[in-house]
């Protein structure tokens, strides 16, 4: 049975391999060049203003699609491809790296909205931006496992038909 509760997956999924990833050196590569090379001031007009309206249009825009793409797999493949990867325990993993992907579009967008229209911070804006970074590496991970999903799922397909 697939465990429901958010962290007890994201232990399971292994919390080392979210920090010993591509996605957190891509981090910590933006967010110690941005400091250097920015001197930990990022103006916010006009600069600041321009990259966190990009950042809502974009984060939001990338939620939704997210959300679709987790809501496309659980409702469109079939019951036996499901359990076959429930069989290995990789199921669990598909579910919560989309969750995963999803709650860290979520904070993104909440920093994004308090640095725009609560308080600006320029240390906030540079964390902000190495965020971003890493949920795009996190996001080109994502599409790696539907790429990998789609394939197994082809394999699966053609081992059935023969």
């Amino acid at each position: 049975m697939m465990e429901i509760s958010f962290t007890k997956r994201i232990k399971k999924f292994g919390i080392r391999r979210l920090l010993i990833s591509w996605d957190t050196l891509g981090f910590v590569i933006a967010f110690t060049s941005l400091a250097i090379y920015t001197n930990w001031s990022i103006n916010f007009n006009p600069t600041g203003k321009d990259i966190l309206d990009m950042f809502v249009t974009v984060s939001s825009t990338f939620f939704a699609i997210i959300l679709t793409g987790l809501a496309i797999i659980a409702s469109l493949t079939d019951k036996e491809y499901i359990k076959a990867w429930m069989k290995i325990g990789e199921f669990d993993n598909i579910v919560t790296t989309f969750q995963y992907d999803l709650i860290v579009t979520l904070v993104l967008l909440t920093i994004a909205f308090v640095l725009r229209f609560i308080f600006y911070d320029s240390g906030a804006m540079i964390f902000l931006i190495s965020l971003f970074v890493y949920f795009i590496l996190a996001l080109i991970d994502l599409v790696m496992l539907i790429s990998h999903y789609a394939i197994l799922r082809g394999n699966l397909i053609e081992a059935t038909d023969m």
